[in-house]
């Protein structure tokens, strides 16, 4: 039997000698180094560790996970080597598995940097986006000279709204590692996204420099050239990514975006579902499916998918209700919140569900915005109406309103559609009544939507675009429209007949007793349309070719909304069309109304 006394030093050499190759990527001579190691000392926990990174970097991620194992079953905590162990979870996909060991070393090691960076990308990868923000901020915090920790604090910003935040950190990346293409490309994006088109243009064309045949950097520009309206150069960089990269689900997903704009659905279809065969779990593809399904009418098949919306993009206000998802059950009594998860027209389209689950036996508690709640504080069914930000009650159930429909299994033919179901204030009502000109036909407007919507940049019209309307005689136009698009009332031709309310209206009570007195509401796919069209009133939406999915295609009706007219682009990006439509069917609706008052003034 060798010596021990003589051995230890032998075994210490041969460890060195393995490491020092593997550090100059001599990897098989390390491994047998590794290997003869071991085989004099099984228990040696340097060498058990060695095998599991030469493992992981072969991308034997299962066998990694054994060596490392018996590692740290000899030399538990050590912090090092857990960070390797979760990286091989990751790259193996145990996300939960590699969160919770990144937690463990950050009890033990809460200043390290790669950890928290690690648990970021596991929350991330779970779906936890807001979480996972806070994590790459701490690593940035704490290594601000990481590439690596600047891009993933730069992604988790992009999925919260935050892309100037995004760019910034992609630009701070870049300055610190210059030669990687996939940075050029994020940082593209993100500034198409925010319509620099001028520097998007300089990152992309510097990306395929790096990288040529690079199928990210295609795409890339691809959706540089959506953004700009540009569909054909956008559909020929599509195809061309997808030819470079057949596997790479974002080049699938945009061409279909983009065929679904210029109406090629069948194409479309197919690139949606070659996109989700790249990607089965990603919940991006699946929640675009689910707005291809639903903007045909394809209920059954859209619900399902549309819960995906959770992981494409985070709630804005990051909670986590503990309450378990209320599906359609039999409530039997119990209390079951209902709260606003998307935009104050989401809201105000989907709460005609609560008196459906009143029917299903729920004490109805809803969560509405700040804006909506005294509008919504009688809302029918509701035994109360908090607004966002309030302390919850105790509920034993929960829904978000747009999961509604899944829950009560909602077909185009069986929409549930009380019209009126939202109601303005009477005494608010009529104090309007009383200031509204009433020789003249009285008609809202509203031309902007909420500039954080991702789709903001097709739906809104330029308040320049609508002069033509506004010039009709015998109308007052009332401004309804809210926030930034309300500067571009101060560039319009003097003797405009628009009268803006935005200095009167604190929130959308004010607004439903405008709308009570007049006419008609002429406006974009925003909260002020369904606000009109949810109190029966006369409306007209102009809209997107590509419009939202609750529009349905090609129709000019809407089972939601039985007093809605539809306006479409019938080319897509251009307003022209459906504002000419307007005008003539406006001096129509005038014509009608002004005959309809005198005749009964005569009668009287």
């Amino acid at each position: 039997m060798s010596n021990p006394v003589l051995l230890q030093p032998r075994v210490r050499k041969l460890l060195q000698r393995g490491i020092r190759h593997h550090k100059e990527g001599r990897t098989q001579q390390a491994e047998a180094c590794y290997r003869k190691v071991l085989k004099t000392d099984p228990q040696c926990a340097e060498a058990l560790l060695c095998r599991g990174l030469v493992a992981q970097e072969a991308g034997q991620y299962a066998e990694s996970i054994e060596w490392i194992n018996k590692a740290l079953a000899l030399k538990p905590d050590e912090p090092v080597w857990m960070n390797n162990l979760a990286h091989s979870y990751l790259r193996l996909g145990e996300n939960e598995k590699a969160r919770d060991l990144y937690q463990q070393v950050l009890e033990l090691r809460p200043d390290n940097a790669m950890a928290h960076h690690g648990l970021g990308t596991a929350k991330e990868l779970l779906l936890e986006w807001e979480e996972a923000l806070h994590c790459f901020e701490r690593a940035v915090a704490l290594d601000p000279q990481s590439a690596d920790f600047l891009c993933g604090l730069a992604r988790a910003l992009r999925k919260v709204k935050a892309p100037g935040g995004a760019a910034k950190a992609y630009q701070r990346a870049l300055e610190l590692d210059p030669k990687r293409h996939e940075i050029y490309c994020e940082l593209g994006t993100v500034l198409a996204d925010v319509g620099e088109f001028g520097a998007a243009v300089e990152n992309l064309r510097r990306a395929l420099l790096l990288e040529p045949g690079s199928a990210k950097a295609v795409t890339a520009l691809g959706y540089l050239f959506y953004r700009q309206g540009h569909l054909d150069s956008a559909l020929e960089s599509y195809r061309c990514a997808v030819k470079l990269d057949p596997n790479l689900a974002n080049a699938h997903l945009q061409l279909a975006i983009a065929l679904a704009e210029l109406g090629d659905w069948a194409e479309a279809m197919a690139s949606y579902e070659r996109a989700r065969s790249a990607e089965p779990e990603s919940a991006e593809v699946l929640y675009d499916l689910a707005l291809a399904h639903l903007r045909r009418g394809q209920f059954a098949l859209g619900w399902g998918e549309y819960e995906s919306r959770w992981g494409a993009w985070p709630p804005p206000d990051g909670r986590k209700l503990p309450q378990p998802l209320w599906k359609g059950e039999p409530l039997e009594g119990a209390r079951i919140l209902l709260y606003a998860e998307q935009g104050q027209g989401d809201t105000l389209q989907f709460v005609r569900y609560v008196p459906l689950v009143v029917a299903r036996g729920g004490k109805v508690i809803l969560e509405v915005q700040r804006r909506l709640h005294r509008l919504l504080a009688g809302t029918a069914g509701a035994s109360q109406v908090i607004s966002q930000g309030d302390p919850l009650p105790e509920v034993t159930w929960r829904c978000p309103l747009l999961s509604l429909p899944l829950a009560f299994a909602t077909e185009l033919s069986r929409i549930p559609a009380p019209i009126p179901y939202v109601h303005p204030d009477p005494g608010l009502a009529s104090a309007w009544r009383q200031r509204l000109q009433r020789d003249a036909v009285r008609i809202g407007l509203a031309w902007g939507g909420n500039a954080a919507h991702t789709s903001d940049y097709l739906r809104s019209v330029p308040l320049a675009k609508l002069l033509p309307l506004l010039r009709l005689e015998g109308v007052t136009f009332y401004s309804l429209q809210m926030g930034p698009p309300t500067k571009q009332l101060k560039v319009l031709p003097p003797g405009t007949n628009l009268i803006d309310l935005a200095p009167e209206q604190k929130d959308f009570a004010d607004t439903a007793a405008i709308v009570a007195n007049l006419d008609l509401v002429i406006s974009v796919d925003t909260a002020v349309a369904h606000l009109a069209a949810a109190m029966g009133k006369p409306v007209w939406i102009l809209l997107a070719k590509l419009a939202d999915w609750r529009w349905l295609l090609e129709r000019e009706d809407s089972p939601w909304y039985p007093t809605v007219r539809l306006f479409r682009q019938s080319t897509p990006r251009i307003w022209q069309d459906p504002v000419d439509r307007i005008e003539r069917e406006l001096q129509q609706f005038v014509a009608g109304l002004r005959d309809a008052r005198k005749n009964r003034a005569v009668e009287r």
